[in-house]
């Protein structure tokens, strides 16, 4: 046998595992949890409005779109640092409005902020109607969000929170 060919061979294979140690790669992501508090507010939404919905239905009422305007004013109270669009009508006319948040700080003693105030600002937006596909597109932040209309009063919404540097949206 040839022991110097053996030697080169063991050097060869403890000089590749030196540089694979170097060189390693290594991957980490950090999982945060899901905001329970913001989907919860998306599922009362999701619940409330088709409760709404089902009443003007259930009692005739000839101008729904002031049911849901209560709505949207009871629930922009509750948004107050999220951002949120509600799309509502029916496939003659449809109407979309944007609540953004606005923080609003109050109180500053020596550098230190003793109260905050959260206001949501709610703006009539375009919705575009698509007669193809029979459905209204909004756009929010550059975003398009497509919704399809269906026979009969429509109520969609779409519920936006920035946090930490991420982003949470959910659509219903």
């Amino acid at each position: 046998m040839n022991k110097r060919g053996q030697v080169f061979l063991m050097a060869a294979l403890i000089i590749a595992g030196i540089l694979i140690s170097l060189v390693r790669i290594s991957n980490e992501s950090t999982v945060r949890e899901e905001p329970e508090a913001f989907f919860d507010l998306s599922d009362e939404i999701s619940f409330e409005t088709k409760r709404v919905l089902d009443y003007g239905v259930i009692k005739a009422e000839p101008n729904i779109s002031r049911l849901a305007s209560e709505l949207l004013s009871n629930y922009s109270e509750s948004i107050g640092d999220h951002d949120v669009a509600f799309v509502y009508g029916n496939d003659s006319k449809v109407y979309a409005y944007y609540y953004n948040h606005i923080n609003v700080i109050g109180v500053t003693i020596l550098g230190s902020t003793y109260a905050s105030i959260n206001i949501a600002s709610g703006n009539q937006i375009e919705a575009e109607y698509i007669s193809s596909s029979n459905s209204v597109r909004i756009r929010i932040d550059g975003v398009d969000y497509t919704f399809e209309l269906k026979p009969g009063q429509n109520f969609y919404f779409v519920l936006a929170k920035n946090e930490e540097g991420e982003k949470f949206v959910t659509v219903e």
